[in-house]
């Protein structure tokens, strides 16, 4: 029989603060006998586990009495997934793909809905039983809670935390400030710092840490939460900022990209007044002073033409500027593209140099 890491959560669960961290112990807790009965009125247990061979995360639904739901619904920070049962096996075991098991990581807020009853999943739970398969730690990222000072662009407050004032970067964005004129405040990328501000003056603040935790200014690196906005990704959708992806802080990369792309569809914000198209499909779309160049634009967010497909990434944060990755590079798909070469000469020659990793 195979051994499974598991961990139980019953019902009612009890409350459990976002940044509390379950011992280590908990992530291979075996089920307590009669674990189920333990809580008067209630015969479910809700099991949380992996299989430490396949790796296949699952959550089992043990009951004494109640039949195998056919399917089961999983909803976090507002997006929603059902998933059909897998098999019986001391209960109902349902196997969410691991794009599902790795959102609700690094959800804020995770609930799963049965039929006649929902249950909250702390992310302290969560993380004991399934993250150090994937992220080599049982810890859940750091939430430090503070109050608004000041606001000092579209993408940096000054932020109390009660032992301390920290000035915060928002992760994963970059407001730009431009020359647009104004149509409205939420409709242009103009007034950015006004846009900022009225999402978080004054107001209490969740901040969520990544992997990197300070840049080379030495702020504090964060996803800013009011409520349960996310600021940062608000930001995106409404084409006042657009995306900036600098590993390894790439938690949220993949809602930025679909927001920011949204926001181009529609012409909001910075994309109000483009006459071109947002995302160029083919070559034939780049201007003839481009081709002294090497390269082409990317055909969309994410993707370069098949027949450019080495990536070019500039950052003005890192030396050299301009990394190149070549399809079958570590880091080739969470890169998105500025341009796009043919070879890794062309590349070169316009200043690239290759990636680590």
């Amino acid at each position: 029989m195979i051994r499974r890491v598991q961990l139980i959560v019953t019902i009612p669960l009890l409350s459990v603060a976002a940044f509390t961290l379950a011992p280590a112990r908990m992530a291979t807790a075996q089920p307590a006998a009669g674990a189920e009965g333990s809580v008067p009125g209630s015969r479910i247990a809700v099991v949380l586990g992996s299989d430490p061979k396949t790796g296949q995360r699952y959550i089992q639904i043990a009951s004494q009495s109640t039949p195998a739901y056919p399917t089961i619904d999983l909803l976090c920070d507002g997006k929603r997934w059902t998933v059909a049962l897998a098999r019986r096996e001391g209960g109902s075991i349902y196997e969410p793909p691991r794009s599902v098991t790795d959102a609700m990581l690094t959800a804020v807020d995770c609930r799963v809905f049965l039929p006649d009853q929902e249950v909250a999943l702390a992310r302290g739970r969560l993380w004991a039983a399934w993250a150090n398969q994937a992220r080599g730690s049982e810890a859940p990222p750091p939430i430090l809670v503070g109050q608004v000072l000041d606001v000092v662009d579209g993408n940096t407050i000054r932020v109390n935390l009660v032992d301390r004032v920290e000035t915060v970067r928002y992760i994963g964005i970059n407001a730009k400030q431009t020359t647009q004129p104004a149509k409205a405040p939420s409709q242009s990328g103009g007034d950015i710092t006004d846009v900022n501000r009225q999402l978080v003056a004054r107001q209490q603040v969740r901040l969520e840490l990544d992997a990197q935790e300070r840049d080379r200014e030495g702020r504090l690196l964060a996803y800013v939460f009011v409520a349960d906005r996310m600021v940062n990704a608000e930001l995106v959708r409404r084409g006042s900022a657009e995306t900036m992806t600098i590993q390894p802080n790439v938690r949220y990369r993949d809602l930025f990209v679909t927001l920011e792309q949204e926001a181009r569809d529609d012409r909001r914000g910075l994309w109000a007044n483009q006459s071109e198209p947002t995302t160029p499909t083919s070559v034939a779309q780049v201007s003839p002073g481009a081709k002294e160049r090497p390269g082409v634009p990317p055909e969309s967010a994410w993707a370069c033409p098949a027949a450019h497909p080495v990536k070019g990434n500039v950052n003005a944060f890192s030396s050299p500027r301009c990394i190149y990755h070549v399809p079958d590079s570590e880091l080739y798909s969470a890169t998105k593209p500025d341009r796009c070469y043919a070879t890794v000469d062309d590349a070169r020659s316009d200043g690239c140099q290759a990636s680590r990793r």
